[in-house]
């Protein structure tokens, strides 16, 4: 038998319409397609009928959840082809802004799962600590959703000593937090129950989809830019690269605590290194020519290609990693059963407005 399963544009397990038609034998899945339902929004041609100046406040809107990622990707460019060395002071505050971001990302993909598998105490849990992080986030950039914090040359905020005081305790009391549910989560019967050998990826299939962000690492790709390629101030900072063996939907979910917890602790060494400095070294006109910048969002690597005029972008390419589509549903479905799918797209916490730039 067929059966379509339609999600979004407002559901747990997908933020943004999308429809699955699968072919049904008893309770296995042996076919299935999907139709994403989402209209393209053409950021790239926005941004090339855009001022430079006004730039930044575009970039930033491209997805409201990696919103600081996009935004660093495109400063990287921008910063490359001009040459600009961004002072230490705000290398940090990206690094800081941006981790905070990650785990806010993290921790709702994480509490999704839990909650379709129905683990809820694990999920609530979960709510509140991406709460905390979003809250710590909106201290340091000053609880202006309007406002742009990263911009070509650095940053357009500076925490003061309060501000990072608050930080401080907030990120430390959240790495105690956090650790104590990942213990609990790490070996529940229930949890495990439902994820384990579920929507499997094996590495060999991810390498050849060329999977990056959580769904790569959770199949064993150990690529993640931050370590790699160090940028901005993150090779001032210990930490590891978090993977997982499994490929399956609890690799995925591991990758998404662990990685929280490792952004945590990055985040508490950025906040005790920071001290007073310039925060810019501002980018209101350009050398003409092109230029490559690149970020690691909390999805995976973010890439903007830009060809610059002195007065704005006369060509822009934006590239994410591969998101849920026809080819990776169709590899994580594979011999799955109709009640493990909804686990499954939400294992791979896919962001539909980075898939629809």
């Amino acid at each position: 038998m067929t059966y379509a399963l339609t999600l979004g544009p407002f559901h747990a397990a997908w933020r943004g319409p999308q429809r699955f038609i699968m072919d049904i034998d008893g309770e296995s899945i042996t076919n299935i397609d999907c139709h994403a339902g989402m209209n393209a929004r053409n950021c790239s041609d926005v941004i090339c009928r855009t001022a430079l100046v006004d730039i930044p406040k575009i970039v930033s809107r491209v997805c409201g959840t990696c919103s600081n990622a996009h935004a660093l990707a495109y400063a990287h460019a921008l910063e490359s082809l001009n040459r600009i060395q961004v002072p230490t002071h705000a290398r940090i505050i990206r690094v800081i802004v941006c981790e905070l971001e990650r785990i806010a990302m993290h921790l709702a993909g994480a509490a999704t799962v839990c909650d379709i598998v129905g683990v809820t105490q694990h999920s609530t849990d979960l709510r509140q600590l991406q709460f905390a992080a979003n809250t710590l986030l909106l201290e340091v950039t000053g609880k202006r959703s309007d406002h742009v914090v990263i911009v070509p040359g650095g940053v357009t905020i500076e925490p003061s000593a309060r501000i990072q005081q608050t930080l401080q305790a907030g990120v430390s009391s959240f790495i105690k937090a956090l650790y104590r549910s990942i213990d609990h989560i790490i070996d529940d019967h229930r949890l495990l129950a439902r994820t384990v050998n579920v929507g499997i990826l094996s590495g060999q299939v991810a390498n050849q989809l060329m999977m990056g962000g959580i769904v790569g690492r959770a199949s064993g790709i150990a690529h993640d830019t931050r370590f790699s390629h160090p940028y901005d101030a993150y090779g001032m900072f210990e930490a590891s690269m978090v993977t997982q063996d499994g490929g399956d939907v609890y690799a995925r979910l591991m990758v998404m605590l662990l990685e929280a917890h490792e952004s945590a602790k990055i985040i508490d060494q950025a906040n005790r290194q920071m001290k007073a400095g310039p925060v810019a070294n501002p980018v209101f006109e350009s050398i003409p020519g092109s230029a490559v910048g690149t970020a690691e969002g909390p999805r995976g690597l973010i890439t903007y290609a830009i060809n610059a005029s002195p007065t704005d972008i006369k060509k822009c390419e934006i590239k994410i990693e591969r998101q849920l589509d026809r080819s990776l549903i169709q590899a994580l479905s594979a011999n799955a059963l109709l009640d493990d799918i909804i686990t499954i797209i939400a294992s791979t916490d896919s962001c539909s407005a980075c898939a629809e730039h």
